[in-house]
């Protein structure tokens, strides 16, 4: 299968009278992986896992993140891999559709009930490591993804310098890959988180960054982590994540230093 583009492309969106860059990072992933550039780092993660004769590993994901799927996808590629995926669960909705998709590809489900992340992510560990298997970092957090991320960045031209980044913060791993690997000071980076405190995504960011620059603002969820803002995006846009930074660019773009890229981290599944 092949399940990652290496590199991916910046379009050019008017929004108003203003240009403004997409990266398209949802564009990463390949059916049957999720359209999620924060996979970029899943397969070094998982050969490291392979690499020491262990055949299970586990993930923890919400019902809105697709890094489940991603994780069951390249465990299906692996062939040796068998991926245990849990999921919180609450009565009277319904299953989400990467679940089900996961499941096609082989994963084993874990119906964990609804708590906080932490405690459904120890839960699921303990029944991962009982079985032998290695359990991955709460939305993938770790050096690999960081600098798979800061890669990418790395390519983003100097024309768009001096300017302004936006991107949505789930963990804030997206985010500290950016810093790390643009190859200029942009004015500003605004990221806008999905859900999660501002203290736990500086705290994530700190740990591969170091000192957060002080240009960078990283802003509170403007809703809760599972309502969507009512607007559109001209691009594919996950509705829990990236469609709130951009709902917030939409309304700040008149004071936004230009030129203006937007981190278009994730699209969304396909019925």
């Amino acid at each position: 299968m092949t399940l990652f583009r290496t590199n991916t492309p910046i379009e050019r969106h008017l929004l108003g009278r203003s240009l403004v860059f997409v990266k398209r990072e949802d564009l990463y992933g390949i059916a049957p992986a999720p359209p999620l550039g924060k996979l970029r780092g899943l397969r070094i993660v998982l050969k490291k896992v392979r690499a020491k004769q262990v055949h299970v590993v586990g993930c923890w994901d919400t019902r809105y993140s697709y890094l489940g799927l991603g994780v069951a996808a390249v465990c299906a590629e692996m062939k040796d891999l068998q991926a245990i995926l849990g999921y919180p669960v609450r009565k009277g909705i319904a299953e989400p559709l990467w679940v089900s998709r996961s499941r096609d590809l082989g994963a084993e489900i874990l119906r964990v009930r609804g708590n906080h992340p932490m405690i459904c992510h120890a839960q699921t560990r303990t029944v991962v490591t009982d079985r032998g298997g290695v359990m991955l970092p709460f939305g993938l957090d770790c050096e690999e993804s960081v600098q798979e991320v800061a890669r990418e960045a790395a390519q983003i031209s100097h024309s768009l310098s001096s300017g302004t980044v936006v991107l949505s913060c789930g963990s804030g791993v997206s985010l500290a890959g950016i810093l790390r690997g643009l190859p200029f000071r942009p004015a500003r980076v605004i990221g806008i988180s999905s859900g999660r405190s501002v203290s736990r995504i500086r705290r994530c960011v700190e740990k591969y960054v170091g000192q957060i620059p002080d240009y960078v603002e990283i802003l509170p969820p403007l809703m809760p982590y599972d309502e969507c803002p009512a607007v559109e995006a001209p691009f594919p846009c996950h509705p829990n994540y990236d469609l709130k930074a951009w709902a917030y660019l939409m309304k700040q773009i008149r004071r936004l230093e230009k030129p203006i890229l937007f981190w278009n981290v994730g699209g969304s599944l396909a019925a």
